[in-house]
């Protein structure tokens, strides 16, 4: 069981005196008092700690936010970039037909145009 002040007053009276006594106490008391948390500092310290959640997490959002732009910025591009292969492609493929006499024979052959 803890001793009230009194008892600790009372109990250390006889080795140092009333005046020393009282002043150790007071230094003591006043020490507890200056470097505990109250119930209060608490629940301050809780409200700046759910100010400081509540930005962290806006702050993550807006974070996720531009993302998720920058991710369907570069979906964009890569879909555009894979339509100008796929026409490159085609180029390429009618200008080697189309310079290849073997492949115009051919193709004349098929469509019945040359004998």
């Amino acid at each position: 069981m803890p001793l009230s002040p009194v008892d600790l007053y009372e109990q250390l009276k006889p080795h140092l005196g009333e005046n020393e006594t009282k002043a150790l106490i007071e230094y003591v008391d006043g020490k507890i008092r200056g470097e505990v948390a109250t119930k209060e500092d608490i629940q301050l310290l809780k409200g700046d700690m759910l100010l400081l959640k509540a930005d962290l997490e806006k702050q993550i959002q807006g974070l996720r936010s531009d993302l998720e732009k920058q991710i369907l910025g570069l979906r964009a591009d890569m879909e555009k970039r894979i339509q100008d292969v796929r026409m490159l492609v085609i180029v390429v493929l009618v200008v080697v037909i189309i310079l290849n006499p073997k492949v115009m024979e051919l193709v004349g052959r098929i469509l019945g145009v040359v004998k």
